[in-house]
């Protein structure tokens, strides 16, 4: 992995793992910045699939704040038969301890999360009742892979597409944890030969 321009400028090219990191403290000790560098030995996550060390990134997210629904889960797992009982441990103690929830993904699949951004800037914002009441349509007719194929002035409401290009459409995905723990519900309420809350739901150890 190579540093790129939000390193900055003199940085763009190096390696994370070689030449960047050397750089990096040269110009922290030029400026004066450098409170302490050392080398010591610990335990550090590589990737299962390249056996390469993991390269971690500070990158804008979208989060769902638990705080919010936390009471309400709290007494729908007590309304829930478990099997087997340790389930309702391990879910309990999950919902307790959870704060904000990192819901969005960058991956090429997934269920998009419907957002615009301002083009200029990257940081404005396009999220609002109207916009999603839009989409939910588009995707109740095209499924949610017409966030993909259609174009900006497509996807957006009435009210904005006279400035479509304004906004650029976002390529985050949903967690698919989020997403599978969701959608059941909504595929449930939708058809008439399914009840709403369901009988019986799934989920594999891991969860």
């Amino acid at each position: 992995g190579k540093f790129t321009i939000e390193a900055g400028d003199q940085f763009v090219g190096m390696s994370v793992f070689g030449d960047g990191n050397q750089a990096i403290i040269d110009a922290l000790t030029e400026t004066g910045s450098l409170l302490k560098v050392e080398d010591y030995s610990h335990k550090y996550p590589y990737d299962w699939r390249t056996k390469k060390p993991t390269i971690f990134r500070a990158t804008d997210q979208w989060f769902a704040s638990v705080e919010g629904f936390r009471d309400d889960a709290m007494d729908a797992i007590d309304d829930v038969r478990w099997i087997p009982d340790i389930g309702k441990n391990r879910i309990t103690s999950f919902v307790q301890g959870r704060g904000d929830w990192c819901i969005s993904r960058q991956r090429s699949w997934g269920v998009p999360i419907p957002v615009f951004y301002d083009k200029e800037t990257g940081n404005e914002v396009l999220l609002d009742e109207d916009t999603l009441t839009h989409i939910q349509s588009i995707f109740a007719e095209h499924g949610s892979n017409a966030w993909w194929t259609m174009d900006e002035e497509e996807l957006l409401p009435e009210k904005y597409k006279g400035e479509a290009s304004k906004w650029k459409k976002g390529t985050d995905t949903m967690d698919v944890w989020f997403d599978s723990g969701s959608s059941w519900a909504g595929v449930a309420k939708g058809r008439d030969e399914l009840a709403y809350p369901a009988d019986i739901y799934l989920e594999g150890s891991d969860q």
